[in-house]
């Protein structure tokens, strides 16, 4: 009986970690609260990973460049900023456009426990037209849009999508470009701190010994 008032204590600390986690605040083509035109001016981005977008039969059909960057603000202590450029450089076909681009988090726990405070995006310093416009959190992945406010990233054009967390960059994970075809670059993202993994994991086989006894 004590051990199994124990697996219940630990799994009641776990879900209670999980469930502190922030839903993402959307928004549309301006900066992050707290992040101003002097610290985007200041942004290093990473060397460019260039993608290909390839269709159900292998062939590109278009290219992409993907560079990012993590940043703090003095406007927002304890906040981490990530950045994602996407440039769109040509299309098999001229009319074509990007019309999703996803972070995929695709690590067990960042789907359970990823902070994220805001995202959105940034293009034309912050004024229209749009390209992408950012959408809801899922438990799968972040994603950005063509919608009827954004028709989508043409050749040449250039979106900054962004992410903020409380959470520092430990590893990288995969951002889908789609547009019939689907290209992959690896970009930083939040995951947990290593307690909230341990607990995260201790959660699990507590689960796990339930079931067993069970």
């Amino acid at each position: 009986m004590k051990s199994g008032y124990r697996i219940a204590a630990l799994t009641a600390v776990v879900v209670a970690l999980m469930s502190a986690s922030a839903i993402g605040q959307v928004t549309t083509n301006s900066l992050p609260t707290g992040f101003t035109a002097a610290d985007f001016a200041a942004l290093t981005f990473s060397p460019e990973q260039v993608v290909l977008g390839l269709d159900n039969f292998n062939n590109t059909i278009f290219t992409a460049g993907v560079s990012y960057a993590v940043a703090t603000a003095a406007g927002a202590p304890g906040d981490y900023f990530y950045w994602y450029r996407v440039n769109a450089k040509n299309f098999v076909l001229p009319a074509d456009s990007i019309g999703r681009i996803t972070v995929n988090l695709n690590t067990a726990l960042v789907k359970t426990v990823g902070p994220v405070l805001q995202f959105g995006q940034y293009e034309n310093n912050g004024v229209g037209p749009l390209s992408l416009v950012a959408q809801g959190v899922t438990p799968l992945k972040i994603s950005w849009d063509a919608t009827p406010n954004g028709d989508g990233l043409f050749a040449g054009e250039t979106s900054y999508l962004w992410v903020v967390s409380t959470w520092p960059p430990a590893a990288r994970v995969s951002m889908q470009i789609i547009d019939g075809g689907v290209a992959t670059a690896h970009v930083p993202a939040p995951i947990p701190e290593p307690l909230s993994m341990t607990m995260a994991g201790l959660g699990l086989t507590a689960i796990a010994a339930l079931r067993r006894k069970a």
